[in-house]
């Protein structure tokens, strides 16, 4: 009786919730999870004949406890028995999901299983109506069984119970689940990403980036990769808007967490071949730091720890790796480079399940293959080459990118390479090389080189655009006209060698009509013509911004890359943000050259602030020749009179006689205490002494009481 009770104040809360509006709850549409769905006779839920016998005999012995273990959720006549069934259908599900080579196969019936029986409503209606330990379990179930069928469901009635679940965003037992929630739910539809976005469900995940929690911060980078992967143009535009750019720097910035860091990167490299918002993407300073991650992992071993892990090691769905192929395709470096190694680290994964199919059926087969033979990355490259033989296909060769230099025989190599041997002697007869082979018409294809077929001659200049698009000019291209006219459009490059053979370069192009480059030049395609000489004349009349290095940057921050590399990625985004320029180091090089320019950084800075993290000035102790990179740096700014700012994050100030006699002038700076908890009021502090109060004025001392204030975020 008091379960009956209990339940049917449960259905009035809840009904009473799908009616309610306004600014703190969403409205959502009536659900169909009730009492009388959710206490029907168990359905027959027979497993297809068709089916793998090795899923098949997994499916027999697992799919009688999960109908137990869902019926005992839904009869359960105590808070203590809903938890032990939530619990055993959590650990099937993730018995399932960890199966080698069956796990996706047996885990997507289980997932079926669970919405047709109900219990995906009952989750939804636990989430709205039940404690807060009961509402983290059953969240923790329902992130895990958030395959394609669900998430239709979820869209339709219940992503207003998750969005107001975020609103809650101080929780940590519930940020774990609920960030995995959204994690999933931004690969659904771009409806969905605009409706997540629009009603607060990207603040939360922007939100949580500040946090240290590993696990809130995993369900955050792949929630942002997912979004921008997912969601389409516009919706990218509105994670620019919201500042996305900015805070995926702590996060691919951070040591602590490599998986953190590739996903994070992802969704930075996705964003960035959005032609419309890249150049913001490029100021969020978060782009340079791809390329230089990838170049540090091993992929094999990267899919090793992945085929480890309960959450990963069923690799991805061909869904999600055919939306890497225009990654692949891209003419950004960064795109092709973490395309390449995820891809890489998927093949490890698919060989093993032998799935290796997969490849040739997403398209990423010849994609690979067009990245071993033209990308100038030995990196990419490298990665590239990996997956083909990972996958069984043959590995080409890499092909010369001076093409306009190319002698006979290499253009005999080419051609074999594309699958032309037939016509390799009649090219040799007629001595091409590469200048003749760049400016070949169709005329002469079919004349004097004897290629009748009108379908062979189009699959010939498909490979030959292709190679005018990725070859390199450099030798006879000294405007750098290949990269103007890739900015405008990456094909567009294919022009280059016909616009430099009439004497042509960038300086020329706005004088040129538009007849003389279809006549002269042979640019057929009108709406190139239009948009090329459209870019000429704005080039010609934007305006050219000098930057001088006396203008320098507001902030130096200088740190401990050991223990204190979040902390600075953190400082930089909250002093981004509110609009100081600010210069970070990213990984503190040891060349000569490098050593000028981060002393000429911290030169030209207005403030210096200096990040004290646990053990932060243990190797200036050591250090009587001023070797140590932050030795260097505090000297430079002691030198050169900077306003110094240090930032402390449990740190113990050294006896200043430990430290070397032209450094010790640092401990007279105030130091300000980093606090987690109270960040907006820690960044205002910080910026009170950069706007212009010393921090050697007592006065503004690091003693400002913070407890007061409402916390930001548990972390």
């Amino acid at each position: 009786m008091p379960m009956v009770l209990t339940l049917l104040v449960s259905l009035y809360k809840l009904c009473r919730f799908f009616t309610m509006s306004g600014a703190e709850q969403l409205e959502v549409p009536e659900c169909v999870s009730q009492a009388g769905s959710w206490a029907g006779s168990s359905r027959d839920h027979r497993v297809s004949p068709g089916v793998n016998t090795d899923v098949r005999a997994a499916l027999d012995r697992i799919l009688p406890a999960l109908h137990r273990a869902i019926t005992h959720a839904k009869q359960a006549a105590s808070p203590a028995e809903l938890s032990r069934a939530i619990a055993e259908v959590f650990q099937l599900v993730e018995e399932a999901w960890g199966m080698p080579t069956l796990g996706r196969d047996v885990a997507k019936v289980l997932c079926d299983v669970i919405r047709l029986e109900g219990g995906l409503d009952l989750l939804l209606n636990l989430l709205y109506t039940a404690e807060l330990e009961t509402k983290c379990q059953a969240g923790k179930l329902l992130e895990q069984i958030l395959v394609a069928e669900n998430r239709d469901r979820i869209a339709r009635i219940g992503l207003g119970v998750i969005l107001n679940l975020a609103k809650e965003r101080d929780v940590p037992q519930l940020a774990q689940s609920v960030s995995g929630i959204l994690e999933h739910m931004f690969k659904h539809t771009e409806e969905t990403c605009f409706q997540l976005i629009s009603d607060g469900g990207l603040d939360a995940i922007l939100y949580w980036c500040r946090w240290t929690d590993p696990i809130v911060l995993r369900h955050c980078a792949m929630a942002l990769a997912n979004c921008a992967m997912y969601g389409g143009q516009a919706n990218q535009r509105l994670m620019i808007e919201k500042r996305t750019a900015e805070w995926l720097f702590p996060l691919v910035f951070s040591r602590d967490d490599e998986l953190i860091r590739l996903h994070a990167c992802l969704a930075i490299t996705v964003l960035a071949t959005n032609k419309e918002i890249e150049k913001e993407v490029e100021r969020s300073g978060t782009l340079a730091l791809v390329e230089p991650f990838i170049a540090s992992l091993d992929p094999e071993q990267f899919a090793s720890e992945m085929l480890d892990s309960s959450d990963n090691s069923q690799g991805r769905t061909a869904d999600d790796l055919q939306r890497l192929v225009p990654l692949l395709d891209s003419s950004r470096l960064e795109a092709q480079c973490i395309a390449a190694f995820y891809l890489c680290t998927e093949a490890a994964i698919k060989t093993r399940q032998k799935k290796t199919k997969i490849f040739s059926e997403i398209g990423a087969t010849q994609s690979l293959k067009r990245i071993v033979c033209y990308s100038t990355s030995s990196t990419t490259s490298s990665l590239a080459k990996k997956v083909l033989r990972m996958i069984g296909e043959e590995v080409p060769r890499r092909i010369l990118p001076t093409v306009p230099n190319w002698k006979a025989c290499e253009v005999q190599t080419w051609l074999q390479q594309i699958g032309f041997n037939s016509y390799c002697q009649r090219f040799l007869d007629h001595q091409v090389d590469g200048d003749i082979l760049l400016r070949l018409t169709e005329q002469e294809l079919q004349k004097d080189l004897e290629m009748d077929s009108s379908i062979t001659r189009k699959r010939f200049f498909r490979e030959l655009t292709e190679l005018k698009t990725f070859a390199n000019y450099s030798t006879c291209d000294h405007s750098n006209l290949a990269d103007w006219l890739g900015s405008i459009d990456p094909k567009f490059r294919q022009y280059t060698y016909n616009l430099l053979t009439c004497g042509i370069n960038r300086n020329f192009l706005h004088r040129v009509t538009e007849q003389q480059l279809q006549e002269d030049c042979h640019i057929n395609t009108g709406f190139h013509r239009v948009r090329i000489l459209t870019a000429a004349r704005e080039m010609l009349h934007s305006p050219i911004t000098l930057q001088t290095a006396s203008n320098g940057t507001d902030v130096f921050i200088s740190y401990r890359r050991s223990t204190g590399s979040q902390l600075a990625s953190l400082l930089k985004v909250h002093l981004q943000l509110h609009g100081f320029s600010v210069f970070i180091d990213v990984e503190k090089l040891t060349a000569g050259k490098f050593e000028d320019k981060l002393t000429q950084s911290v030169l030209s800075a207005r403030n210096f602030v200096l990040v004290l993290s646990p053990n932060a000035l243990d190797k200036c102790m050591e250090d009587p020749e001023c070797k140590d990179w932050v030795h260097k740096e505090i000297v430079t700014a002691l030198n050169s009179g900077k306003n110094i700012v240090p930032v402390t994050d449990h740190f113990e100030w050294p006896d200043p006689e430990t430290l070397p006699k032209d450094m010790r002038a640092v401990l007279k700076f105030n130091g300000i205490k980093w606090s987690h908890e109270y960040q907006e009021a820690t960044i205002d502090k910080i910026i009170r002494f950069l706007q212009g109060r010393s921090s050697r004025d007592s006065s503004a001392g690091s003693e400002n009481g913070l407890d007061c204030l409402s916390p930001l975020g548990q972390t």
